[in-house]
Parts: C-alpha cells; structure tokens; sequence
C-alpha cells in the first residue's frame, strides 16, 4: 500500500491580515504529522508558511537562572527538520509580551515586531538591521505585527502615552531599517491597535480617539478620518473598512465605503468582541461574539448563520480561517465536571455553517492554541503546551492511533 503525502505547497497568509486561501487543509481524521518543541513565553504565535518553509516566532520568559528573549526558526514544512534558528534579542527583564505576532513574510526577508524593536532577518537566519519603535513600557494591543509596502515597513510606538508622550508612527526603509517618515499622534491618549494595509494605505485604529485614520504608507500623510471607536485591527475589503467598535457599553460592527468615508451599515453585537480579526472571503463578514462564531452579508451585514454556544463547542474568542471549502475555528468543549476543557478545531461549512468534523489531535486540556497556517493538505499551529505542530489527514488509523500517514 502507498500513500501520497500533502504537497504543502502554498504561502500563509497569502497576503497580509488574510485568512483566505483557494489550497484545502485536512479534515477530521488529522494527526500530528510532526512536532517540535518551542519556548514558554506567550502567546502561542501563528506560523508563516512560504516557499516549503514554516516560519515561527517564539519567546522565553527571563527568569533568574536564565535569560529571556525571542527567536525566529525556520522548519521543512513537510518533515519538520530546523532549518535554522536565530535569536532576535536577549534580555534580564521581565515582560508580558516579548513579541508581538507573528513575523510578515516579503519575498528575501522577514520582519518582526519584538520588544527590543522592528527586526528584519533575511530567509537564511541572518539579522539585518533592528528599529526602535517602541518605548520602555509594556506595548499594547499584544499582536502587532509591521505592514510592509514594496519599499517601507510601517509600525507604531504601541503604549508610548503610559510615559506622556504621543504615540507616534514611523515609516521604515525596507533595505536599511533608516526611518523615512515619521507622524506624531498629537492629543491621543487611547490605545493605537495593530496596523492594516491595503495597497499604500496603512489604516490605524485609534481607540478611545473613536478613529481609524487612513495614510499614505509611502509618505505617513493623512488621507482620511473615519469616526468609530475601534477595539482592534480593521479589515479592508471590496472597497469597504471593517471595524469593530466600543462606545461606552455598546459594541457595533461599521463597514464604511473607503473612498467617501461614509457608513454602509452596522449591527449591534453582544459583549465580548475583543479578540481575533474580522475575516471576509468577498461575499461574507465572519466574526467571534461571545461564545459565538457569525456569518453575516458583506453588503448589508446581515446575519447569515451562527454558530457555537453549547457546551460542546464554545467558540473561542479567535480568528477564523477559510481553506477551500472549510472553515477552522478554535473551539472548546467541556470534558466532565471538574475536568476542565478541551481545545480542538471546528471545521464548519464557510457557507451554510454546517458542522463538517472536529479537528483533536489531544485529549486533554490544551488552554490556548494560534491562529492555524493552511499549506495544501497541512495545518500549522502552535499551543501553550510549548510546541509547534503539524496535522494532515491519516490515510488509515485503528483504535484512535493513525496507521499510515
């Protein structure tokens, strides 16, 4: 008997801030193909995937009989073999957060948002050069990775107003990390969320200023204001901005024409929105709400179907992600009483919300899980179990064990 593996051909995400790609992930019956052992601190950071290569960005808490710090490996896709490893920078300190998301892959090199700056590092492990964008303080939000044009990387000062200073965005050199541009954030005091870019616009949600400010990626001049109160990263699609927003106790979903700066529609939402980012495949708008994952219409944000809510499958407050003709969320179901919960992934008809199979490759409890990669055939992720893995579809199993994969 003979069993043709996965390609894992394919990149992820295939653009920037996408979750949307044509190549299809395994289905219900996935096992760990591979795994490899990643370093304690958090969060779990979705991989990269370009070229055969898995990309992943880890970190180690500094404690007082070692050093912290992040690193930046490369993996086969296909068996899992290091290619390399590099460690970005050390520290003696203590952070919550010692990365923020994962690297942005750009043809030649990666770019990562650490806490000891911006850091470009070429596809063999070299580091380039290293940009201090932020500030002595904690950064916030936790994710939030640069946005690189043909010629820049764009990336905030990300928690600069605990000091009384603006926060303050800066245009990168992409060759050299010298700074281009720079634009200062002047009478802002709320949090400056993960950037988006969309063509040479960089998009910049600003919290409690109930702004997103469009700008030129090339120059940092301000194209347009649209008025909301954005409680994390936007999405940009057919010519429409996304953004999830918080005014006082009410939680809305705005989608504005990008071009007149005008609301199309909005909904109400239940409480909870605070995690993950809006995913759209051209026709639909999928959301996390509390325990809940939503489809809704692009054009009128009407709701479509809606998923979740039971004790079986809670949704985590996380990022959906579309292959082909699935949709993967992370999930959790009740393990008994007293046992705790356990993590797997929902994979949902993207259209109907139809349930198509449950991706658990542990039986216990596993508290936190990325945003998976999708390569042909594969799925990418890491959990605070402190591992990166790999699951495909096993071609013949018995009594729960896979046989032939």
């Amino acid at each position: 008997m003979t069993y043709d593996r996965p390609s894992h051909e394919g990149r992820w995400p295939p653009e920037p801030n996408r979750y949307v790609t044509d190549v299809s992930g395994p289905g219900s019956d996935a096992y760990i193909a591979w795994s490899r052992e990643m370093r304690d601190a958090s969060p779990p950071t979705m991989p990269v995937v370009a070229d055969g290569t898995v990309y992943h960005l880890d970190s180690r808490e500094a404690r007082r009989e070692k050093t912290g710090g992040t690193w930046l490996s490369a993996f086969d896709a296909k068996t899992g073999e290091t290619q390399w490893v590099t460690r970005l920078w050390e520290t003696d300190e203590f952070y919550y957060f010692y990365h923020q998301g994962p690297p942005v892959f750009d043809g030649d090199r990666l770019f990562t948002q650490t806490h000891d700056g911006v850091k470009a590092v070429s596809t063999d492990g070299e580091l380039l050069w290293t940009f201090q964008n932020l500030g002595p303080h904690q950064p916030l939000p936790d994710h939030a990775s640069p946005v690189v044009t043909d010629d820049l990387v764009v990336a905030g000062s990300y928690g600069t107003d605990d000091s009384g200073r603006p926060e303050v965005l800066y245009g990168i050199d992409h060759q050299t990390g010298e700074r281009v541009w720079k634009r200062t954030l002047e009478n802002f005091d709320g949090i400056l969320w993960r950037l988006t870019l969309d063509g040479d616009t960089c998009y910049a949600p600003l919290s409690s200023d109930g702004r997103v400010l469009a700008l030129d990626a090339t120059t940092g001049e301000v194209i347009e204001t649209y008025d909301a109160g954005p409680i994390g990263a936007v999405t940009v699609s057919d010519n429409q901005l996304l953004v999830l927003s918080e005014h006082g106790p009410e939680e809305r979903l705005y989608s504005f024409d990008i071009d007149t700066g005008t609301q199309q529609w909005s909904v109400d939402l239940n409480a909870g929105v605070l995690e993950g980012t809006i995913v759209t495949d051209g026709t639909r708008v999928y959301h996390n709400e509390f325990q809940y994952l939503v489809a809704r219409r692009l054009d009128t944000g009407e709701e479509v179907w809606r998923v979740g809510g039971t004790d079986d499958r809670y949704i985590h407050q996380s990022t959906p992600v579309i292959a082909a003709d699935k949709l993967y969320v992370s999930a959790y179901r009740s393990l008994g009483e007293n046992e705790g919960d356990g993590t797997f992934f929902l994979v949902l008809d993207p259209e109907t919300g139809t349930e198509l199979g449950r991706v658990i490759p542990w039986n216990d409890v596993v508290p936190n899980m990325s945003t998976p990669a999708v390569a042909d055939g594969a799925l990418y992720l890491s959990h605070s179990y402190d591992k990166l893995v790999c699951l495909e579809d096993c071609a013949a199993g018995a009594f729960s064990h896979c046989l032939l994969g």
